[in-house]
């Protein structure tokens, strides 16, 4: 295992960490599931990512919080004997390779079988995760078969925001489909505020989407994606969720980079899923 001056791996519960502290920023990922935790670059020292207080860190539930990586499904399966978003982000996953560079240091990891029931595609899945004063995350979804596979994927982001009631997003436009009204197609809104439950597939290919979150701004960067999904579950299910505290749907907010229409692969080709947050 490469490691670099930068990088040490911790243990925390039941599952190892990589903590990254360059020049630039910090950053911790989860080996299990490749699941980013946090990410603070130093020049303002504010965190960018959401973890759940109450996330279940033992090495066999999806963590809540971070950057969950649902492939090759985003989800529910169309058979129902498998679970939502795929069956990555419950493995463990391994370092490839890490450098420091003067971007920021660079990682590259790989869940321990790219294979598994529920999908046919013969596939090699890298993560490159790029720590430097952004935040840039590429999902690598590359076909070593003979044949096309048609797949489905999230980097499904919690950002932290400091009132769900007085949150702003920007960037976003045309139709979205709502998951809380039966799928039913509506228009973004403008302004775009949170009222109640938020569950939207915004069929939209926005190369740049603005949290704005009073004087402070993060921003969210995609590319190679068919969608943008936008999610709060407002007080009712943070109540219901074991792994949310009560009153979480206030300080999070989910602005996930998706294909959520199915993108196909030809033989040899490899598929990037990018976003970028500063």
């Amino acid at each position: 295992m490469l490691l670099t001056d930068s990088t040490i791996i911790i243990t925390r519960s039941n599952i190892q960490i990589l903590q990254i502290d360059n020049a630039l920023a910090t950053a911790e990922i989860s080996l299990f599931g490749g699941h980013i935790l946090s990410f603070k670059p130093k020049h303002d020292n504010r965190e960018r990512l959401w973890l759940s207080s109450k996330a279940i860190l033992n090495g066999k539930k999806a963590i809540r919080g971070g950057i969950p990586i649902c492939w090759p499904w985003f989800g529910d399966h169309k058979d129902s004997q498998y679970s939502a978003h795929g069956y990555v982000r419950d493995q463990q996953w391994e370092i490839i390779s890490s450098q420091d560079t003067p971007k920021g240091t660079l990682v590259s990891i790989k869940p321990s079988s790219s294979q598994g029931e529920g999908f046919a595609g013969n596939t090699q899945l890298v993560l490159d995760v790029l720590v430097g004063d952004t935040l840039s995350i590429q999902l690598k979804t590359k076909n070593i078969g003979s044949e096309a596979f048609k797949f489905n994927c999230a980097l499904h982001s919690y950002f932290t925001v400091s009132d769900i009631n007085q949150c702003q997003l920007s960037g976003l436009s045309g139709k979205y489909l709502d998951k809380t009204q039966g799928f039913d197609s509506f228009d973004t809104p403008t302004p775009y505020f949170f009222t109640e439950e938020t569950d939207r597939v915004h069929l939209d290919k926005a190369p740049k989407v603005d949290i704005l979150d009073g004087t402070q701004i993060t921003t969210v960067n995609s590319r190679g994606h068919d969608s943008m999904i936008i999610w709060n579950p407002w007080q009712d299910k943070s109540i219901a969720m074991a792994d949310m505290a009560d009153d979480s749907y206030l300080t999070m907010l989910c602005v996930e980079t998706a294909i959520t229409q199915g993108e196909i692969v030809k033989a040899g080709d490899t598929h990037t899923l990018e976003q970028i947050i500063s």
